[in-house]
């Protein structure tokens, strides 16, 4: 099993870094890295479909937001990529997944030499993800980042069900009963601009299901 603290050495993360401008596009080029090995891992409960059917979506639904609300994307863009990155390393913290991830998250970040008050931005964004915020209930990038999962849960039906019943093993109607509530949950949670984001693959999902 990937261990949780399988990160690089503050030496390694050095030298990674020595020859390197130290712009966010770097340090997002080396998460992507990373997070997508660990989902790529054969032990990870989610499978490798998670990269790119949830990590991904949530990474651009964040700077879609970013973009709508006039916001810099560097830090929500990090968080995006490490928000669920405990799950990822060991299912069994799916419970406390988001302050296991953003524990795990800073530990990185810090070894990566990521500036520190930047690094408790994308901690804090982490830690209340799990739940759509709307304006005003934390900062932008709280906001952004519970918002981008949710519209990821609400627009992405096939993995969702996949999740549902094939990773938590869920019965039929007991599955479906869970997903349904879950997206009026979050729909009924999102801030405006994210629902005008998604109306579309709402409307979809909702004649589906």
């Amino acid at each position: 099993m990937v261990k949780l603290h399988s990160v690089a050495t503050k030496h390694h993360a050095g030298i990674l870094f020595k020859h390197l401008k130290l712009n966010t596009m770097n340090f997002e080029f080396e998460i992507k890295k990373r997070v997508e090995k660990a989902c790529n891992d054969s032990l990870n409960a989610l499978t490798p479909a998670f990269w790119s059917e949830h990590i991904l979506v949530v990474h651009d639904y964040s700077k879609q937001l970013c973009e709508v609300l006039n916001h810099s994307n560097d830090e929500v863009s990090l968080a995006s990529l490490l928000h669920d990155i405990s799950a990822v390393y060991d299912f069994k913290t799916l419970p406390t997944h988001a302050i296991d991830s953003a524990t795990i998250a800073a530990e990185l970040l810090l070894e990566l030499h990521y500036p520190v008050d930047k690094i408790e931005v994308i901690k804090n964004s982490i830690i209340k993800h799990s739940f759509p915020l709307q304006l005003g209930e934390g900062t932008l990038d709280e906001v952004i980042l519970s918002n981008a999962d949710a519209m990821a849960q609400i627009s992405n039906l096939p993995f969702w069900l996949f999740f549902t019943f094939k990773i938590l093993g869920m019965n039929y109607s007991n599955g479906l009963s869970w997903y349904q509530k879950k997206i009026e949950s979050n729909w009924n949670a999102l801030i405006e601009p994210a629902k005008i984001l998604i109306q579309d693959r709402y409307t979809i999902t909702k004649e589906l299901i």
